[in-house]
């Protein structure tokens, strides 16, 4: 029974990992009780490596272009934020694969959304672990995120009533953050973790011969110790990642002339994880193993969406209602954020 325990929970972060990096902190304290391998054996080296080779974006001192990165790339991630929540509508092809306890789970599956400041979207997800299909589902009517996961036959089901969240305040929205109630669920929510929780940095690069700007965020050490904190531990949890990067793409589609903007390849890195060595040398290095690769494609503009698209119908389950944890995460931030006088 404690097999069967473990190996649920285990697919249960693996299904629902693609939604939001705060999956993560939800089962850090789950995390403590597996035995889970130092080193997980990898299948796909070639996504193992650097995915990408970029290089600064100019030549001054070290400290003035790490500051000029952080805010470039502070400025791009709004960019890319608005550019998911304000935008046209479109629909894209997704592809998931996370490595955890020495195995390979791949994932595919669709994304629509309506954009331009609805908060309609449709993620759908199915994943193979080697025992079973598992799926996700996460829709959105602008009024309230559902969240489906269905593992091995258990179903589980959230809600957030994201209209009890801060909208857009009275006036021109193109000046303003994007609001909590647009940033539940999906890639929004992803990009809003990066944002909160990491130290950003930006650089310029390609992918599969397209040029790409790469935001890469390293965990900020205020979060590391609130993850240990509230998993009660003293290691750091293996699937928890410490360093995200985004590919977002520099150039509209040449056949399209969409998706500027718009991010193609999210990864979830870990901790730097240090290997036996070299027998000859005894050298010891140092690599992050590579958790999560989340990447879309086939990205193609849409006419909008019947609302109707966007609607659930929950049958006789059950749900947990998640909005509280939202408002309580929303007012966490206001705290945080430096008191500026007006005059």
């Amino acid at each position: 029974m404690k097999a069967i325990q473990r190996h649920s929970t285990r697919t249960l972060i693996i299904i629902t990992a693609v939604v939001s990096v705060l999956i993560y902190l939800r089962f850090a304290d789950p995390l403590s009780a597996q035995q889970l391998p130092s080193e997980p054996p990898v299948s796909r080296a070639g996504d193992q490596k650097e995915t990408f080779q970029s290089r600064s974006p100019d030549s001054d001192s070290d400290a003035n272009r790490i500051a000029k990165s952080q805010i470039d790339a502070a400025n791009l991630l709004q960019l890319v934020l608005r550019q998911l929540v304000s935008g046209a509508a479109f629909d894209a092809k997704v592809r998931e694969i996370v490595w955890t306890t020495g195995r390979e789970v791949i994932g595919v599956g669709t994304y629509e959304q309506s954009g331009e400041n609805t908060g309609r979207f449709n993620l759908q997800l199915t994943m193979h672990d080697g025992k079973g299909k598992h799926r996700l589902q996460q829709i959105s009517d602008g009024r309230l995120v559902w969240t489906r996961s269905e593992i091995s036959e258990a179903v589980k089901l959230t809600r957030v009533e994201v209209g009890k969240l801060p909208g857009w305040a009275p006036g021109s929205t193109s000046e303003q953050p994007i609001p909590p109630r647009l940033q539940v669920g999906a890639w929004a929510e992803m990009l809003g973790t990066l944002q909160r929780d990491y130290d950003l940095s930006v650089t310029t690069a390609k992918l599969k011969e397209k040029p790409v700007f790469v935001i890469t965020g390293q965990l900020r050490e205020q979060k590391r110790k609130a993850v240990l904190s509230q998993a009660n531990r003293s290691d750091w949890p293996m699937l928890y990642p410490t360093q995200m990067r985004v590919a977002v793409n520099a150039e509209p589609d040449t056949d399209t002339n969409f998706g500027i903007y718009l991010p193609v390849r999210i990864e979830f890195w870990s901790d730097p994880i240090t290997n036996n060595g070299d027998q000859v040398t005894g050298v010891r290095e140092s690599k992050r193993r590579l958790i999560t690769l989340v990447e879309l494609y086939s990205i193609r503009p849409i006419t909008t969406p019947s609302p109707e698209r966007f609607r659930f119908d929950n049958v006789n389950v059950d749900f947990t209602n998640e909005t509280e944890r939202y408002i309580l995460l929303h007012d966490a931030q206001l705290t945080q954020r430096p008191i500026t006088s007006r005059r």
